[in-house]
């Protein structure tokens, strides 16, 4: 399963672990990079713990989305067995995922929020899991949900 997370965003753990964080395990800064601390009247420093802490964001940010995709396959194969989700992209800018899902050679798109997803993994949310549940079944394409019957 392909797993991609759009657009940059920390959490104040994330950021507070890269300002703890020594020197040594900071990410080395590009020449743009440099050029961009440098413009921004902050120091190289400053720079790499924000990127580090973008960093640690993102890989929990691929987990969700990788727990998300399972959520997704989970509730979908439950009115089409054999349906897949090939891949997950969580656009944090609109704050939306889009789940690509295949089922014999056939392909679907479904967009669900990330906040109801959120509410769901988080607080096991039984109206969230419902609102999602129903996202899913009116995005599968008719000609699934006729060959699953």
């Amino acid at each position: 399963m392909e797993i991609r997370v759009d657009g940059n965003r920390s959490s104040a753990e994330n950021w507070m672990q890269a300002q703890k964080v020594s020197l040594q395990l900071l990410p080395e800064l590009s020449n743009e990079q440099k050029i961009v601390a440098d413009k921004l009247g902050i120091s190289h420093e400053a720079y790499a713990r924000s990127q580090y802490a973008g960093d640690l964001t993102r890989n929990d940010l691929a987990k969700k989305a990788e727990l998300a995709a399972h959520l997704i396959e989970r509730l979908a194969q439950a009115k089409v067995p054999g349906l897949v989700v090939d891949a997950v992209w969580l656009k944090t800018f609109d704050g939306k995922f889009r789940f690509e899902l295949e089922c014999n050679h056939s392909r679907a798109l479904i967009w669900i929020n990330e906040d109801l997803v959120d509410e769901l993994l988080e607080s096991g949310s039984k109206t969230a899991e419902e609102q999602i549940a129903r996202i899913v079944e009116y995005g599968l394409p008719a000609s699934w949900m006729a060959k699953a019957s």
